[in-house]
This record gives C-alpha cells, sequence and structure tokens, in this order.
C-alpha cells in the first residue's frame, strides 16, 4: 500500500524531496499537510514575496530552519545542510536536488515556465496550475513522457477529484454518462471584481478570484481538465450549468429522448446550488462542494444490484463525492506520481476541449484584456474542434492583452482580436501544441 512504501522512505532516510513555487493559501496549504505526510520533505521554497515562503515553512510545524538562498549553489547548500531553501526566482526550483516540483501559482505564463523547466531538468511536475493545463496540459504530458517523468494535476481540487471517480468507474466497467462538479455559488457569467469587492471584503478573499468563479470562467477551465484527462466533452458552451437539487440529477442529466437537457452522452457539467427558502444557496440539498458521476450499465442484473444497494431505480445513478479538500490532498499526487509513476489525471492526448474568451460586455479597440474576473470576458468552456475551425482565443492567452478591434458582449473572442504576446513560454507551447496535435 501506498502509505506502507512511503513510510519506508522515512526509515530509509530517503524521503522525497518536494520542491514548492508559490505560497498563497494554496501553496501554504500543501507546505502544511507534507509536513503530516509520511515519506516526503519540502526542500525548497520560491515565492516572489519571499516573506510569505519564509512564513509558510515557519508556520507549518515542521521545526526546520529556513535559509534564504537566491542562486541555485546557495539553495543546493542549503538543502545539503538539512535546511529548507526559500527564494523568490520560481525558476531556481526545478535545478535543485528535487525529485517533483509543484506549481502553485495559479497564473498560466509562469506554469507554463515552471513545467517546461521542470520537465527539462527530468523533474515530475505536480500541478495546482489548472489555468496553464487547459491551455497547455496536452503538450506538457507529452514532454513528459518523452523525458520520462510524470506530468499530473492535483488530488484534492476538483478535476482531480473527478478523475479519481472516474478512474473508479471505468476501471469497473461501468459506463460514465456524466462528470461534474457542484459550484459553490450561482453562477453569473457577467460578474466582476468590481461588481464583487464588498462580497469579496466580507468573505476576505481576492475579488478577481471570487469573480473568477462567479463568472464561472474557473469552473469552465476545472472541467476542460477533465474534459482533457477523460474525453468528455461540454453539450453545450459553457456547460448547461442548471441548477439542481441531487436528488433530481439522475432526471435531469438523461437525454432529451428521455425527457432530460442533454443531446448527447459522455458529457461534462457545471451543476450551482439551488436556492433555499431564504433565496441563499442551499447547499444542504445541492451537489456543493462536491464532485459527481452520472453512471449507467448495459446490464440488468447490475441495474437491479443498483437497485438493491439503493442507488435508485435507474437506469442512472449518481455516485456523488460530497467534498474536495483541496491543498489537504496533494500529497497523494506526489506519492502516486513519485513512487507508482502514475498520474493522479493528466491528458489523454491532444486537446479535446478548450476555454475560450467572451466578451461580458461591448468591448472597444484599444481596451485591455485582463483575464479571468475582469470585467472584461470570462470563460466558456468549447469543444476543440469548434475552437480551431473559429479560431478562438484562449482564455489562458487573454491575461493583460490589448483588443485590436470592437468586440460586442456575448461574443467569443478570436486569436487575431487581441495583439499576443509572442515571446512568452505559454503561447510558445500552445504553438507547439497546435503543431503537434493541430
Amino acid at each position: 500500500m501506498l502509505h506502507r512504501r512511503l513510510k519506508e522512505l522515512d526509515a530509509a532516510g530517503t524521503p522525497i524531496r518536494v520542491g514548492m513555487i508559490g505560497c498563497g493559501r494554496m501553496g501554504t496549504g500543501v507546505i502544511n499537510q507534507i509536513v503530516r505526510s509520511p515519506g516526503m520533505r519540502t526542500v525548497a521554497v520560491a515565492d516572489q514575496a519571499v516573506d510569505h515562503a519564509v512564513d509558510a515553512v515557519t508556520q507549518s510545524g515542521g521545526g526546520e530552519e529556513v535559509c534564504r538562498a537566491d542562486s541555485v549553489p546557495d539553495a543546493s547548500k542549503a538543502i545539503a545542510a538539512g535546511q529548507v531553501a526559500v527564494c523568490t526566482e520560481g525558476r531556481v526550483i526545478p535545478e535543485l536536488d528535487v525529485d517533483v516540483v509543484i506549481d502553485a501559482t495559479g497564473m498560466p505564463e509562469s506554469g507554463a515556465q515552471t513545467a517546461c523547466d521542470a520537465i527539462a531538468a527530468g523533474k515530475h511536475v505536480v500541478t495546482l496550475n489548472v489555468e496553464s493545463d487547459a491551455v497547455i496540459g496536452p503538450i506538457l504530458n507529452r514532454m513528459a513522457g518523452d523525458a520520462g517523468v510524470v506530468y499530473a494535476v492535483i488530488a484534492g481540487d476538483e478535476p482531480g477529484a473527478v478523475g479519481h471517480l472516474y478512474e473508479w468507474a471505468m476501471t469497473i466497467g461501468l459506463q460514465v454518462h456524466v462528470a461534474g462538479k457542484g459550484s459553490m455559488r450561482p453562477i453569473d457569467w457577467n460578474a466582476d471584481e468590481f461588481t464583487l469587492a464588498e462580497e469579496a471584503a466580507e468573505l476576505k478573499l481576492n475579488p478577481k478570484m471570487l469573480a473568477s468563479f462567479r463568472d464561472g470562467s474557473k469552473h469552465c477551465v476545472e472541467m476542460c481538465v477533465v474534459s482533457n484527462g477523460t474525453g468528455l466533452v461540454p453539450d453545450v458552451r459553457g456547460t448547461h450549468a442548471r441548477p439542481a437539487r441531487r436528488d433530481e440529477m439522475t432526471q435531469i442529466m438523461r437525454l432529451k429522448s428521455e425527457g432530460g437537457m442533454l443531446s448527447q452522452s459522455g458529457v461534462v457539467e457545471i451543476t450551482p446550488p439551488v436556492p433555499g427558502p431564504d433565496g441563499k444557496p442551499d447547499l444542504a440539498h445541492s451537489l456543493t462542494p462536491g464532485v459527481y458521476l452520472i453512471v449507467t450499465t448495459d446490464h440488468a442484473q447490475i441495474h437491479e444490484d443498483f437497485k438493491y444497494l439503493l442507488m435508485g431505480d435507474g437506469p442512472y445513478y449518481l455516485i456523488h463525492r460530497p467534498y474536495h479538500l483541496c491543498a489537504m490532498e496533494v500529497p497523494h499526487s506526489v506519492a502516486t506520481a513519485v513512487v507508482r509513476g502514475d498520474p493522479t489525471l493528466s491528458p489523454i492526448g491532444g486537446p479535446v476541449s478548450e476555454v475560450v474568451s467572451v466578451a461580458k460586455r461591448d468591448l472597444k479597440a484599444g481596451v485591455t484584456i485582463t483575464g479571468s474576473g475582469g470585467p472584461e470576458i470570462t470563460g466558456q468552456i468549447e469543444r476543440h474542434e469548434i475552437c480551431q475551425a473559429e479560431n478562438l482565443l484562449p482564455l489562458g492567452l487573454s491575461y493583460d492583452v490589448k483588443l485590436l478591434k470592437d468586440v460586442q458582449k456575448g461574443q467569443a473572442l478570436q486569436v487575431d482580436d487581441v495583439a499576443l504576446d509572442e515571446g512568452g513560454m505559454l503561447y510558445q507551447l500552445w504553438r507547439k501544441q497546435q503543431a503537434a496535435f493541430g
């Protein structure tokens, strides 16, 4: 078993050596959990605000000495001395004596650079950066395979949690009809960091981050990662995103010919919570904050077994994991990558879906597009072949780019509508991915 193997690594004095980039809430949470996990140790941490890196290590409870070291030689000396090396430059981390690099930056460009550097250095990559993965995950996965290392998104975040359920269902021979996640709050495709500023302050959240969820873009990014890792597709652009109770899911998620809303089987979905009597999200009866599958089978006795096990009358059955534990589950992804050589979730090949940039309002040429959660655009999942045919702009490439022509509200932006930074690593890998997979 995996935890036994990790204990053996501890006993041998050879724990998995982890390098961490990014010490926000998620990165700090990962460091906290690794301290309490057998068979692994965080040996190097980078954050542009180096004090955040120092605090993340010292408050984790590991009792380890911290050494500030902004060069590879100095950081290597610190690690050799049993200290945790902290630095401001993330590109130092893959050059150190680590087994796996964890990216917790959340920015597409930095995610591209981190993964590329780590793979080139022969290090496994475990990424929290779904924003980057949704754009270039397929090419990064191919590069990792060619280099003999693992590229994986994390357990704990919704894509990894859905991926775990999908792997389980496929392994035992069930048919996956729908894979999805429950959103924490209703989706407003036009929400932005300014309209949500007051609510963000009350929740003590970054308003742009809050808006990236409320406007649906982060949910679409996460389901794009699931799509590329499973082959499931969105039924419509952005998914149906219909609020639903748990007890009505197997009725709503039927084909149109069966009285449901879907035009096909094998899809990804986002399911917001239903409102309660007070108008607030009714979390007690919704899928939030969990993930789910709708499964079926072609065998009569298996249907009978589902019914006997109180899973409903069929022909569809809800498999619901009512939680995802974010950073707390990351050590499991580290262990499976390094010990088993197996990703929590990674692309199956070329892109299946992308997340495209859709105008929240009428936009004039010359405006700067600020990406997910900003006032200009939201992101909506779409099938890859449509994105290619219509030359649509990936959400991950829409950060801090100038609009070259007027765009109407609700219109999906095309690649030629903006001035892209063609020198950035994200753009270069995206073009490499297009050349490799079409």
